[in-house]
């Protein structure tokens, strides 16, 4: 259950401003005066625009760069289209931030924030190979360059190459030690792997250093559940809960692993709260309805838990326990004969 999506990285903001000269000496088609007049006007927009994306402000940055770009059309300076791709990326709208990280490139191939930025916009689009194809050299080029080796750890990271990906995130850790993401990611490959106590303190390292990550307080909960911490594991569980509500972006996660630990310890009314919850922010989820059918056994409410494994099955026929689920409850309402097919659908699945 690895994020698809999800993913964010701190990009670099600040280091290409030096160009704003060079290019307003560009620009010799504009009367002089006008032109001085412009380019301050522009620079003093630009560096409002800067100071808001650092305030994570990236709506109101996104107004004025556009702004900036409708008025300048073709000759708004660089930096303009490096701040958009900044706001672009950071609100997922990724065709908006290819056009105009293209435009920024155009005039600044070799620009290391640029660079990093394609690689970075790669990996948010999934094309993870195309990525590392990018992030190598500026690595082999700028070895001390921390975003990059935590974008090549990545990328690595959602090929399932977790040695490599292990050692470009510690690699990430020792240059930016007050990166969240980075320390967030590590957590994640030390859980896959089994190794329960790093996760937690690289998830607990990650909280530290970011204390608004909903994604964080969940894989932590989730590390403590592992190792049966259960009350450490709600609060984790919780305070995701209560970040995720404050949140404009959702989350069904922090929901479900709540409702499955209640289930797990035998609250099943608290447990179907809480997994509700998590189907309202994900109505078609072949896992969150089985698990909510479960509780919902365990209250004795068997026909509401029938229609629900019945549309887990349908949403998801690779669900292999939600089928096993289905057939023994199915047997339990003496429905001898349907029990027995999604039995040996169940033993069909389980075949190699």
């Amino acid at each position: 259950m690895f994020i698809c999506g999800f993913i964010f990285v701190q990009f670099m903001q600040t280091k290409i401003l030096g160009r704003i000269a060079l290019a307003i000496a560009l620009l010799s088609s504009l009367p002089a005066a006008a032109l001085a007049s412009a380019a301050g006007a522009g620079q003093d927009r630009l560096q409002e625009a800067a100071r808001l994306i650092s305030e994570q402000k990236f709506g109101e940055a996104r107004e004025i760069l556009e702004a900036l770009l409708a008025s300048a059309g073709e000759h708004a300076l660089p930096e303009t289209y490096y701040q958009l791709t900044l706001c672009y990326l950071k609100q997922r709208e990724w065709k908006k931030a290819e056009k105009t990280l293209q435009a920024f490139r155009r005039s600044s191939p070799e620009n290391v924030s640029g660079v990093y930025l394609e690689g970075y916009l790669l990996f948010s689009t999934g094309r993870y190979e195309e990525s590392l194809k990018v992030m190598e050299p500026l690595v082999a080029r700028n070895p001390e360059h921390a975003a990059s080796h935590k974008v090549i750890g990545l990328d690595q990271f959602m090929l399932e190459k977790m040695e490599l990906a292990e050692a470009e995130l510690k690699r990430a850790t020792v240059l930016a030690p007050e990166d969240a993401d980075a320390h967030y990611y590590l957590g994640r490959i030390y859980f896959s792997r089994n190794n329960v106590p790093s996760a937690v303190a690289a998830f607990q390292r990650a909280a530290e250093l970011d204390a608004s990550s909903v994604k964080t307080f969940n894989h932590l909960g989730q590390t403590y559940e592992a190792l049966v911490q259960y009350p450490a594991a709600r609060a984790a569980y919780l305070r995701a809960i209560e970040l995720e509500k404050q949140q404009a972006e959702k989350s069904e996660w922090p929901y479900f692993n709540l409702g499955a630990l209640c289930l797990k310890e035998g609250r099943a009314a608290e447990a179907v709260d809480y997994l509700q919850q998590a189907l309202s922010r994900h109505p078609a989820w072949s896992e969150g309805k089985a698990k909510l059918a479960m509780a919902l056994v365990s209250l004795g409410r068997q026909p509401e838990a029938l229609s629900l494994f019945e549309e887990a099955v349908r949403l998801d026929a690779r669900n292999a326990e939600a089928r096993y689920q289905y057939a023994r409850l199915l047997t339990q309402m003496g429905k001898q004969d349907e029990a027995e097919r999604q039995l040996l659908l169940f033993e069909k699945q389980q075949k190699p």
